[in-house]
């Protein structure tokens, strides 16, 4: 179980709990569905739910509590957020946009949405308030290491990263498809600015994988040394 707690200067703590086994978007559909969580307004092109299989945008379920509870916000309201994650714990001061990020990114990956899913190897490593370079690695990383064990299963795979870029045009348009969405449920900026900020990697890869990694570069100037 990975807990969140986030505190506000003079308002009661908030707890989230995510179990980064579980599925976050599962429908409980006793009560009526907002309009931005129906999975026909806005569905990405290409989806691959099937119509009539569930009600909702998996994606967007998978953070609904999460707007219910930061659609208010302004993104530069600082907050101290404490993360335990079985023995280890980590807590920090920061905006709230980038508190919620966070915890947006480990729902997200946890959904049922069929390309968000793919990322739900970060989500059991996840790593909290990580900036640009550690989100490269572990993205990077992670599809790296999905290609080696898909041609290990025998499964067509692309080791050389052709399929990054692929994969990433996708993340980056159920991004925008759900930022749609935000806005017809949140009240001010800080959960749509949250949205944008994750968006910035898979944006930044969509545009060049190769600049992207330079980023990287220097950390494996030991394996780049003739033996």
């Amino acid at each position: 179980m990975i807990i969140y707690t986030l505190n506000f200067k003079g308002e009661d703590p908030i707890r989230f709990e995510v179990d980064e086994e579980g599925d976050t978007s599962i429908e409980y559909l006793d009560e009526p569905v907002a309009d931005w969580l129906k999975l026909e307004n806005g569905k990405c092109a290409g989806c691959k739910i099937p119509k009539g299989e569930r009600i909702t945008c998996p994606a967007a379920l998978s953070i609904q509590p999460i707007l219910d509870v930061f659609g208010g916000r302004v993104s530069h309201e600082t907050v101290e957020v404490t993360v335990e994650m079985n023995d280890v714990k980590a807590h920090g001061s920061m905006p709230a946009q980038s508190a919620i990020r966070s915890l947006m990114g480990l729902c997200l990956a946890l959904s049922a949405c069929p390309v968000m899913k793919k990322l739900r190897p970060m989500a059991s490593f996840h790593v909290p308030f990580g900036g640009m370079g550690h989100s490269l690695f572990r993205f990077v990383g992670m599809y790296l290491t999905a290609e080696y064990l898909r041609k290990e299963k025998g499964h067509s795979s692309n080791p050389d990263l052709s399929g990054l870029k692929k994969f990433t045009n996708r993340l980056h348009e159920v991004n925008v498809k759900l930022s749609k969405r935000i806005l017809l449920g949140s009240q001010r900026d800080a959960i749509v600015n949250s949205l944008v900020f994750l968006d910035t990697l898979t944006s930044i890869l969509k545009m060049d994988i190769d600049a992207s990694l330079k980023i990287l570069k220097p950390y494996f100037s030991v394996y780049l040394e003739e033996e």
